[in-house]
């Protein structure tokens, strides 16, 4: 029996794949691959001049274009919440509950989670960024200390300024 190390183990392993990627084998995937990007690319072109040849089909793209872009700019509206500065007793987490009722925001296990990143017990990854989707996002603390170039300009002056304040 013998004992090798996980650095050969790697390098056997890249050894493998480049061995596969110029193969035979390889050569052919790839040229499969590309093939089927060219045609792909052919028909979406074909598409594009068909569109700028028929006025009516022109006309039903650009109608669905602005479809998507009137159902993408109301589902951003949704999220104006998250900015409203309310008044006294204003809390952004009761219109979020409301919209949350109504279904208009989904977050965490209401999502679609990607199947294909599904591992030992995760239930697979989310193609938005969940802390977005939360009510306080844009009502978050500001640290003071955390102004690093602040902090670095300290660093040359000395503390001056502390001083200059403190004596007023």
């Amino acid at each position: 029996m013998t004992i090798t190390s996980s650095s050969s183990l790697k390098m056997g392993n890249i050894i493998d794949d480049l061995k596969l990627i110029f193969s035979d084998e390889g050569k052919k995937n790839r040229a499969a691959y590309e093939a089927r990007e060219r045609e792909e690319a052919e028909k979406a072109q074909l598409e594009v001049l068909e569109r700028r040849r028929n006025p009516e089909l022109m006309e039903q793209y650009n109608e669905e274009k602005n479809a998507n872009r009137q159902k993408l700019n109301e589902d951003r509206d949704v999220w104006d919440f998250q900015q409203k500065k309310g008044g006294k007793g204003y809390d952004p987490l009761d219109e979020w509950n409301k919209l949350r009722k109504e279904g208009k925001i989904k977050v965490g296990s209401d999502l679609e989670r990607d199947e294909g990143t599904r591992r030992l017990g995760s239930e697979g990854l989310i193609d938005v960024r969940i802390d977005e989707r939360m009510p306080y996002i844009d009502q978050g603390y500001v640290d003071e200390d955390a102004d690093v170039m602040g902090n670095f300009m300290k660093l040359f002056t000395g503390g001056k300024e502390k001083k200059k304040e403190n004596e007023k």
